[in-house]
C-alpha cells in the first residue's frame, strides 16, 4: 500500500443457513433485511456474500454507521480470514471493503 492510500475496511459477520424445499435459505441476523438463498448451502452462502457486500458499500455511501460488532480490529486480529464454518449451518465470513 503506497503513502496515502488507507487499508481496506475488514468486517466480520455470521451467515446462518437453513435448509427448505426449494435448496437453502441464507440470512446476515446483523444486517436487517438480508435475505438470500441457493441451490446448494455453498451457493447459499457465496449469494449471502455478495449481497452482505453491496448492503455494507450501501451504507458507507450514505454515511451510515455500520452494524455494532461487525468491524475486525486488524491490530489485534490472530485469527485465520479463510472462512470458517461454525456448528451445522452457521458460517463466518471475514469480509474486505475498500475505503470510502
Amino acid at each position: 500500500m503506497s503513502k496515502g492510500e488507507r487499508a481496506p475496511i475488514k468486517l466480520r459477520i455470521n451467515i446462518n443457513v437453513d435448509s427448505d424445499e426449494d435448496g437453502f435459505h441464507a440470512y446476515c441476523p446483523i444486517l436487517k433485511g438480508l435475505h438470500t438463498c441457493g441451490n446448494t448451502e455453498e451457493e447459499a452462502v457465496n449469494n449471502a456474500v455478495e449481497a452482505s457486500l453491496a448492503y455494507l458499500e450501501s451504507i458507507i455511501k450514505h454515511g451510515e454507521p455500520f452494524p455494532a460488532g461487525i468491524l475486525v480490529d486488524q491490530e489485534k486480529e490472530v485469527e485465520e480470514t479463510v472462512p470458517r464454518r461454525i456448528g451445522h449451518h452457521q458460517h463466518v465470513q471475514t469480509l474486505e471493503l475498500a475505503p470510502a
